[in-house]
Order: structure tokens, then sequence, then C-alpha cells
């Protein structure tokens, strides 16, 4: 990509931007942690500054306190 970069970007366009698979970056719209509208193409769009900005805060691995599934 050449020139600005774009305000609003598809999911796949920020899955790359984040460094991401699309499907986190569709965990992020289900949490809440970015916020979504349609385009043009009825296609879903985020904020390419809020993805670069939520990408830092996910913290990895499982959640303090969840026991791991023993069968």
């Amino acid at each position: 990509m050449t020139g600005t970069p774009k305000e609003w970007v598809t999911v796949k366009e920020a899955a790359v931007l984040a460094g991401k698979k699309p499907r986190t970056i569709y965990e992020w719209i289900e949490d809440d942690r970015l916020a979504v509208r349609r385009d043009e193409q009825n296609r879903m769009v985020v904020l390419s500054r809020a993805v670069v900005r939520v990408e830092p805060t996910i913290r990895r691995g499982r959640p303090r306190g969840k026991p791991t599934r023993r069968i």
C-alpha cells in the first residue's frame, strides 16, 4: 500500500495490520474491543488505528483462575 493509510479497513486488512488471523479480529469485535460498521459493499470495516491500539493490550494464554479441562 502506498500513500496515506486508510482510516477504515476490512477485517482481512486488519488481520494483516495486527499480524493475526481474521478469526481473531472477529473475536475482538464480538468482545466489543473493536467498533465495526458496514461500508458501501456491505463489508464489515474497523478503524485501523483501533486495531493497532487494541493488539498490544490482549493477554496471551489461559486466563488465571480458570482450571484446565481434564477428562
